[in-house]
């Protein structure tokens, strides 16, 4: 079934509560004040039944100038508004406002409804609705159709209806289960026996009963324990109903108008974003730079500054690229439609679309920050996901936050990065979590590495390569894209990982000439050594004309060639000595069967300090097993 918002607009008194309450026979002001005082302050909701057998909310917004926010609650996530115009007063000063409002958020379904066309002739009838159909043009609203009724008599109210099922079936089908849910809460009141209970109209996605969501900007995590659609139990909200979600792991004092309440994965804030912005012609001033203003998104009222990044004003009724920065950080996704009004709250200045959620800070009046704004203002939306990734401080952008760009539809996010992937312009890197990059961006950094890589080559001959945690601060990537930049470039056989070391797969030890003779010499004294070895100490004195790094790089150049063999801290032999020291040993358990480490030490010609640990390497390699005081073969080594 179709879901539709359906919502109302118009100048105080000119009655639209009235007309709700004969379309759906729900009495929309609840407040005591709104009925002593016959004007609707709140928000109020009904839903009635349409000729075709579907269902519609419908939300009635104050008309009062003192209750614009209220309006602006309401307006934004209307499917179809009745634009109400008392057929006697005619156009008023609200009427114009709340018209500003819904052209600036881009509404476009509407139906022009002309109220107490009973208490007028039909010549005033006729003149006031030719009057109220002009200020219509030049807006987003202009040539809806106009119906003229009576709430009293219900006149008209049949006919209504059906241009209501008309602009229903002329409204786009909204994405349901395809989007990203989200939720501007507009009430939050406490149910006894229930606890937190939150009221919004759901933009997009579905909400199920014992799904996690998160409360924005809070961040506090809650599971739904039930849902409402238009006052009835449900198992399951669809964008376009209004919906009430009873909330656990939160009390309702935790809660106001204003918060948002989307899923987990799809809740990063934010309080800086570029804007396209018209400003009315009907404010009475200029825009100027750092201009404090009243941001209003969904339920969300903030304080923002304006940052003006081409000019230092802009003058009423021109549209600019600008920036916001705002004072408390919200959920928004590109595309989404704003308003703002003066810090007095006095007058809209105007609104607009939210072009980057998560805009960097620029610099004003620059080529760089004019061209940037540029390639964004045009972009389509393969090209908005490879701005996404071009001007990303990181190379690997987890794909759902691409959502935040493209929230619509899962499936054409997939179609868009299919095609870019096909086109070669981005890579998606295998595992758990799904990570994307622009291949230039991943071409540069395969290159960079590579080239830091040769370069520690170049510079350390003897070294067998950079150890991993060095090379990531070196060329300064995060841990996650050097990890797949490194497995990539390991998979394409271009690098080789020996533990916590890198190295180019054409990397061989190079040794000088000055190296090569200190190499001879360090062999040839542990050969003579067999197991009772010098230190790396020691061999520094021993060869005290040489420097010590250079000793050092030579001595560990052989560890890396399987030259020298690590037997314990500080204790290395000849591979020539290992070899011989186990069949030594071996030999000796085959006839033996056991050996304690005092005969080991008469059998190798050694002293305790060195058959100790050779014995308790061999224990390590699996060589022998240690029983007692004495050692025996493994089986597995027998």
């Amino acid at each position: 079934m179709r879901h539709v918002i359906v919502g109302t607009a118009g100048h105080v008194d000119h009655g639209k509560s009235a007309l709700i309450h004969a379309l759906t026979g729900i009495e929309t002001d609840r407040l005591r004040e709104e009925k002593e005082r016959g004007l609707s302050i709140e928000l109020g909701f009904a839903y009635f039944n349409l000729p075709d057998g579907s269902r519609a909310g419908i939300v009635d917004v104050p008309g009062h100038e003192k209750f614009i926010r209220n309006m602006l609650s309401g307006a934004y996530g209307m499917d179809i508004v009745l634009l109400v115009v008392d057929s006697k007063e005619g156009v008023q000063e609200q009427t114009l406002e709340h018209l500003e409002i819904l052209d600036l958020l881009g509404l476009s379904a509407g139906i022009l409804v002309m109220t107490k066309a009973d208490l007028v002739s039909p010549n005033q009838l006729a003149e006031s609705s030719e009057m109220a159909q002009e200020m219509l043009v030049g807006t987003s609203l202009e040539g809806m159709p106009t119906v003229h009724v009576s709430s009293l008599t219900g006149q008209g109210l049949d006919a209504l209806k059906n241009s209501i099922v008309q602009k229903v079936n002329a409204v786009a089908e909204v994405g349901q289960g395809d989007g990203i849910p989200r939720l501007y809460v507009d009430r939050v009141f406490t149910m006894q026996g229930f606890g937190a209970v939150v009221t919004g109209t759901l933009m997009t996605g579905d909400i199920h009963r014992e799904q996690r969501l998160v409360v924005l900007p809070q961040g506090r995590e809650v599971r739904v324990r039930g849902v409402q659609v238009h006052n009835e139990s449900a198992d399951r909200a669809h964008a376009g109903q209004r919906t009430a979600l009873n909330l656990s792991g939160i009390s309702a004092d935790e809660i106001e108008r204003g918060d948002t309440i989307c899923p987990i994965g799809y809740s990063q804030v934010t309080d800086n974003i570029d804007v396209s912005l018209r400003v009315l012609s009907s404010f009475p001033r200029k825009l100027e730079h750092w201009t404090r203003l009243r941001f209003y998104l969904g339920t969300t009222e903030t304080f923002c500054r304006a940052i003006l990044l081409v000019d230092e004003t802009v003058q009423r009724g021109e549209t600019a690229q600008i920036q916001l920065r705002l004072e408390r950080p919200i959920l928004t996704f590109r595309g989404d439609r704003f308003i703002v009004r003066d810090f007095s709250a006095q007058h809209t200045v105007g609104g607009g679309q939210v072009i980057n959620p998560f805009a960097a800070r620029h610099k004003r009046f620059t080529e760089e920050t004019l061209e940037v704004l540029d390639e964004w203002k045009s972009a389509g939306d393969a090209d908005v996901i490879s701005l996404v990734l071009t001007q990303s401080r990181e190379l690997c952008i987890p794909q759902e936050f691409l959502h935040y760009y493209l929230s619509g539809s899962h499936t054409a996010l997939e179609q868009n990065l299919k095609t870019l992937e096909i086109d070669k312009k981005i890579v998606r890197w295998k595992g758990g979590k799904q990570f994307i990059s622009a291949v230039h961006r991943m071409e540069a950094a395969q290159a960079t590495l590579l080239g830091a890589l040769r370069d520690f080559h170049e510079q350390n001959p003897l070294a067998p390569g950079q150890n991993v945690a060095q090379l990531q601060r070196q060329i300064e990537l995060d841990g996650t894209a050097f990890e797949r930049i490194a497995d990539r470039l390991i998979q394409g056989k271009q690098v080789i990982k020996d533990g916590n070391l890198l190295r180019m797969a054409s990397h061989q030890i190079q040794f000088s000439a000055e190296a090569e003779g200190i190499k001879d010499q360090i062999e040839k004294v542990l050969l003579r050594a067999g197991l009772n070895t010098p230190n790396l100490g020691e061999l520094e004195t021993q060869f005290g004309e040489y420097p010590p790094h250079l000793i050092q790089q030579t001595f560990y150049a052989l560890v890396n060639l399987d030259r020298f063999i690590k037997i314990a801290d500080g204790y290395f032999i000849h591979s020539d000595t290992r070899k011989e020291s186990l069949n030594l040993l071996t030999n000796y358990l085959r006839e033996n069967d056991i050996i304690t480490v005092a005969e080991f030490r008469e059998l190798a010609k050694t002293s305790r300090k060195y058959a100790v640990p050779f014995l308790e390497y061999c224990d390590g390699q699996g060589i022998t097993v240690r029983m007692d005081n004495y050692r025996r073969l493994r089986k597995s080594a027998g």
